[in-house]
């Protein structure tokens, strides 16, 4: 089952949604995401780990 994350539920007004095969894939997007999109140098492992435990599994359309 596809794995999916909100970037709403990390950052207020920010439309964008993160889809991937594994949680890895998804948590990759995000990242790269935060960091072009949102600034951050870095992301923080409380940062990882909170994106970690907001991914969903993705209901078939």
């Amino acid at each position: 089952m596809k794995k999916i994350l909100y970037c709403k539920e990390l950052v207020s007004g920010c439309q964008e949604v993160f889809r991937g095969d594994t949680e890895e894939e998804v948590l990759d997007r995000a990242s790269e995401h935060s960091k072009n999109v949102h600034h951050l140098k870095e992301i923080p492992k409380n940062l990882r780990k909170k994106m970690h435990r907001l991914i969903q599994d993705e209901k078939a359309a």
